[in-house]
């Protein structure tokens, strides 16, 4: 759901790809697992949560950029208006694929993890 956009945005904003890449950095089951542990938990177990949505449309979606909640928005309304423009182009050209019947099949992946202190 917001990898494309990381992606897209990393080219425009390169010294922010520490930020970009946040959302996605807990996405090693191991890392995730070695965390708790670290921070002293037990019994710990890591599972993998799949959720997938349909948005009525690309509009829809991009109202959410728009609107600046979270830390890609606002990285992307950081933009100069015509590269938010190129951003958004790209964008809906890359999901376009995710769109075969006018609404936006997206699945957001996450890890899911559990311990006993």
């Amino acid at each position: 759901m917001w990898g494309i956009l990381a992606d897209v945005l990393s080219r425009f904003l390169p010294d922010q790809r520490n930020i970009l890449d946040l959302s996605f950095v807990l996405a090693d089951p191991q890392r995730l697992e070695d965390l708790f542990a670290g921070a002293g938990f037990r019994d710990i177990r890591v599972g993998r949560e799949k959720r997938v949505d349909v948005i009525t449309g690309f509009d829809n979606y991009w109202d959410a950029i728009e609107t600046g909640t979270g830390s890609l928005p606002q990285l992307y309304l950081s933009l100069s208006e015509a590269d938010r423009h190129s951003v958004r182009e790209e964008v809906r050209t890359r999901l376009s694929r995710f769109e075969p019947d006018g609404g936006l099949r997206m699945s957001v992946e996450m890890l899911i993890a559990s311990g006993r202190a």
